[in-house]
């Protein structure tokens, strides 16, 4: 299964500082799918999956981005949303990785996570809608909430779905666990954390797991988080955050229904928020110092996210179906983020750009690394233990080669092609001959191994 990144471009209002220096808006939007950057003569036209003005709210881009990828989660199936563009362009008011904002003004994560927990979980009572990870016992009409089953539930034990978050930022090329415990460390400062890839898949050693029951405990740890993450001011934005950040919501699950077996399967799927830093030039930020040097270690790890992304997406490549290297170690950020570009995942990217004459230069710098990305296509697979998932499959067909034997043996008549009834089926495997005949098989194939 192949999929394409998805990429959308945010434009957001004219800045108080954009104003006060009269600066033009240039963007403009000739279709609903294009942006156009100019005065209307020789405009440069883009053209992207999604286009989303300045005056869209954060409600409407959540409800133009959230259905399909939403479900591709539960399904099992691995999501990321990256925000890119210059400092001060809106990413971390787009992702809402912000303490303190008013309900309105919620980014995608918190809505993210409250769809996530409001399909995750439903009150008590008869007739309550289920999702795909839910269900209901045999014997009884009530819905349990499955995040908070006990020895009482029905549906305790495998079909209860397990949530944890984890929030980490990328500082130069270090990485640092954002909900950490600084007063457990004797240093009462953080270190670095390691990476290591095991069968092509990345992680980050020694990084907090936090399990979630409620949407609410989610956004605590978001918000503890987010006030342990490096920002400074510059020129350009009063709270410039100074590091990539990558908040995971990592999804448990056994997904029951066609095709997942009597026992139901078990899959592992990550949704994934990645707020890259700002891309910065040195004189309109005014930084010195440490922030020079922040600001020179955050566009290196953008430069390198660049070459990732050309890499995947050069056109006569993949005309011509070439393999080609993807440098992927170049830095930390293009590691953590190698199954999005490329890889296991389904990934919205989402670039934020001001309209402002005065920022027009790196603008258009984003809108074409954003075009580019256009081309990368992704191979998300469900994730299941593969252990598991063999067992799984040795079960189904088992099941089928039973079944046809006891068709060929005891409803001779019955056409190879036509499927039973289940009714049919469960009265067949109710009948005692039918029992002492399995027992009599099943014993003769224990004496033959």
């Amino acid at each position: 299964m192949e999929a394409k990144v998805r990429v959308g471009v945010r434009v957001r209002p004219l800045s108080s500082t954009e104003m006060a220096a009269s600066s033009r808006p240039v963007l403009n939007h000739p279709a609903r799918h294009m942006v156009a950057v100019g005065d209307g003569a020789g405009d440069k036209s883009f053209t992207y999956d999604y286009v989303f003005p300045s005056k869209m709210s954060q409600s409407d881009l959540f409800n133009s981005t959230a259905a399909p990828m939403m479900q591709s989660f539960l399904d099992g199936y691995n999501v990321t949303l990256i925000a890119y563009g210059q400092t001060g362009s809106g990413k971390t008011y787009t992702m809402g990785s912000e303490a303190g904002i008013a309900d309105d003004q919620r980014g995608l994560i918190p809505r993210f996570l409250e769809e996530v927990f409001g399909r995750l979980q439903v009150s008590s009572g008869v007739g309550a809608s289920m999702s795909p990870v839910r269900r209901k016992h045999e014997d009884t009409e009530v819905v349990v909430n499955p995040l908070r089953a006990s020895e009482g539930d029905p549906t305790a034990g495998a079909a209860a779905p397990r949530v944890s978050v984890s929030f980490l930022e990328i500082y130069g090329e270090d990485i640092y666990d954002l909900l950490r415990d600084t007063a457990l460390e004797a240093s009462g400062k953080a270190r670095s954390l390691p990476l290591r890839e095991d069968s092509g898949t990345v992680s980050v050693v020694g990084l907090t797991e936090v399990p979630i029951l409620e949407a609410d405990e989610a956004m605590n740890q978001l918000r503890l988080g987010t006030l342990n993450r490096t920002t400074a001011s510059t020129l350009m934005n009063t709270v410039s955050s100074r590091s990539h950040a990558v908040f995971t919501v990592t999804l448990h699950q056994t997904l029951f229904g066609d095709g997942h077996g009597e026992a139901g399967q078990e899959v592992v799927s990550k949704l994934s928020f990645v707020d890259l830093a700002g891309s910065e030039r040195l004189k309109r930020t005014g930084a010195e110092g440490q922030r020079m040097k922040e600001g020179i270690q955050i566009n290196k790890g953008l430069l390198a996210l660049g070459n990732v992304i050309n890499s995947l997406a050069d056109e006569e490549v993949l005309k011509k179906k070439e393999k080609v290297h993807v440098g992927y170690r170049e830095s930390k950020l293009t590691r953590l983020l190698q199954d999005a570009l490329g890889g296991n995942s389904q990934t919205l990217f989402l670039a934020c750009v001001s309209p402002a004459e005065v920022n027009v230069s790196e603008t258009l710098s984003t809108l074409r690394y954003a075009n580019r990305a256009r081309n990368i296509k992704n191979k998300p697979v469900k994730n299941t233990d593969p252990v598991q998932e063999e067992l799984r499959k040795l079960n189904i067909e088992n099941q089928g080669l039973r079944l046809e034997l006891l068709r060929q043996r005891f409803l001779p008549g019955t056409a190879v092609d036509q499927p039973l009834p289940e009714d049919e089926v469960g009265r067949l495997l109710q009948r005692e001959d039918v029992k002492t005949f399995l027992g009599t098989v099943m014993k003769r194939l224990r004496e033959d191994v």
